[in-house]
């Protein structure tokens, strides 16, 4: 499954941050100018623990887990 911390692992997926939608956008055009593929994921999402709590002014539906891997180049097997 997308959500299972394991199972993106096995994919090449690296967790990097917890964080706001905002600071993200920047973040994934940084990652994707360095030649990674960023992959976002709600925080709460089945498969995720629940042991990160947000004040009432950042709700966790605005926060994302970000993942992230290296683009495949010309010869690289497929990641599926």
């Amino acid at each position: 499954m997308r959500g299972d911390p394991r199972k993106l692992e096995e994919e090449g997926w690296v967790r990097q941050f917890v964080g706001n939608r905002s600071s993200i956008d920047d973040a994934e055009k940084v990652y994707d100018l360095l030649g990674f593929e960023v992959l976002r994921l709600a925080v709460g999402k089945p498969g995720f623990k629940k042991t990160i709590s947000f004040s009432s002014e950042k709700p966790s539906h605005f926060c994302e887990v970000v993942y992230v891997r290296p683009k495949k180049q010309k010869g690289d097997e497929d990641w599926s």
